[in-house]
């Protein structure tokens, strides 16, 4: 078997080809070992391929003398919420490939806080599902071993139970964001991606008193030309419908962009500066402090302060930004992609909490969010990805003609005030570069000359 490595966001591939049954069969036995004896919560959203891998993963950790409860469809960040939330559960595993198209899937492995597990977990995991399982006699479908019930004297744990606790969870973060309709005039598009969220979304946002309209949550492809990573489609329902605001998320449901009533794409800084200004309003616990990563404009860190808010920032990944939500007591955080944190809420990026909080906001505002926006200004930035084969990455970064015109490219850059990262995608075989700067030709040219020098390497010179 070929080595299945953990990226930034779980194991992830092509299904059938790069990540297969066998993969997840691995993957079931090693988590088995590492947590033995123990109950894990199981997940997936709506690609054909999910089902197979989810069997595949339980009857593993059966046969390892382990149990799972199959929770069937349902978003990440709602398993991580109840593996947070349920002390008879050791850890949890989604079967999604988040916002890639409909072919790849992942498995990713969530600990007992309902966050990532730490990479010292994932490198033992790792060498785990390249030894051999054991052959242990089934644990036996679909039950917890009594012991746990009779023990607690709680109610035995079902899949049904448990989508229902995530369900009410969401109705009730919508009546205290938006108590008593006070969102009533507002009409909100919401797609679903027709991933995770397609079966959750509505209800959760009608209990805000909002209208809302289902975009893409029923028989369609996931990611498929909607949801966060194509939001084009949403923007044009929001503008033919008359909607105040549009909201468009991935296909496991951990992230959430915005259009709004002009059919405009809100730039995902600019729902981190909202939410903090508007926390911050509020008086919410820990809104003194937001937690963002790299990536953000620095023309939101500024905004921030002025306001009193301290920004702090961390490598990309919602991982990082989650572990310094815990670290420093920070009220929220977010990713420029659309991942929101609220820590009082969630361990980890809940696309519809985050939609329910936009909807609060612009409820409390009484203001379009077209003019919301317009009142945030952005330095100019620029990125751009290069895409690499096997190891393609690593030649980049290493090569030195590619290193002498990134260190020319960032000096430049940091001269005019501004800034360069580049960086190797956690989850694509891209190489993702990102310049910011005040002065925007001169910022083009600067992006424009390190993709050149990178796609040279590629193509071998």
């Amino acid at each position: 078997m070929t080595a299945a490595r953990f990226g930034t966001d779980g194991i992830r591939g092509v299904a059938g080809e790069t990540l297969t049954e066998e993969t997840a069969a691995r993957l079931g036995a090693a988590l088995a070992t590492h947590f033995p004896g123990s109950l894990a919560l199981i997940g997936r959203d709506t690609r054909p391929s999910g089902p197979a891998l989810v069997d595949a993963l339980i009857a593993a950790l059966r046969r390892e003398g382990s149990d799972a409860i199959d929770l069937g469809v349902i978003p990440t960040p709602g398993l991580a919420a109840l593996v947070a939330g349920e002390p008879r559960v050791a850890y949890g595993v989604v079967v999604t490939a988040s916002h890639n198209p409909v072919e790849y899937n992942g498995l990713k492995v969530l600990g007992r806080t309902g966050r990532k597990i730490p990479d010292a977990d994932e490198r033992a995991l790792e060498a785990l599902m390249e030894a051999e399982p054991r052959n242990v006699e089934p644990a036996g479908a679909e039950r917890i071993p009594p012991k746990r019930d009779l023990i607690s004297g709680e109610p035995v744990l079902t899949s049904s139970s448990l989508r229902e606790r995530y369900s009410n969870s969401l109705v009730q973060i919508a009546t205290r964001e938006a108590p008593a309709g006070a969102a009533e005039h507002i009409t909100v598009v919401a797609d679903a991606s027709f991933g995770a969220a397609s079966t959750y979304i509505v209800a959760a946002l009608e209990a805000t008193g909002a209208t809302v309209i289902p975009f893409a949550t029923s028989e369609g492809t996931i990611n498929d030309g909607v949801g966060a990573t194509s939001p084009a489609a949403l923007a044009a329902q929001v503008v033919a419908l008359g909607a105040n605001v549009g909201v468009a998320l991935d296909g496991d449901a951990d992230r959430c962009v915005a259009v709004d009533e002009h059919g405009h794409v809100v730039d995902g800084d600019v729902l981190i500066a909202l939410m903090a200004l508007d926390r911050h309003t509020r008086g919410l616990e820990g809104s003194q402090r937001a937690v963002a990563t790299v990536l953000t404009n620095s023309a939101i860190e500024r905004r921030l302060l002025r306001e009193g808010i301290a920004l702090e920032r961390t490598p990309v990944g919602d991982r990082h930004v989650a572990e310094r939500l815990v670290a420093t007591g920070a009220g929220f955080g977010g990713e420029k992609s659309g991942h929101l944190l609220f820590p009082e809420y969630a361990p980890t990026g809940d696309g519809i909490i985050s939609a329910i909080s936009l909807v609060g906001l612009l409820a409390r505002a009484a203001t379009p969010l077209s003019l919301l926006v317009a009142a945030l200004e952005l330095d100019p930035q620029v990125q751009a990805v290069i895409a690499v084969g096997p190891g393609g990455a690593d030649e980049i970064l290493a090569d030195p003609d590619f290193t002498a015109v990134a260190q020319a490219a960032a000096e430049e850059l940091a001269a005019l005030g501004g800034r360069l990262l580049i960086r190797p995608s956690g989850t694509e075989p891209l190489v993702r570069v990102m310049g910011e700067a005040p002065d925007a030709a001169a910022l083009r040219a600067v992006v424009d000359r390190v993709v050149k020098a990178a796609t040279r390497v590629v193509r071998g010179g």
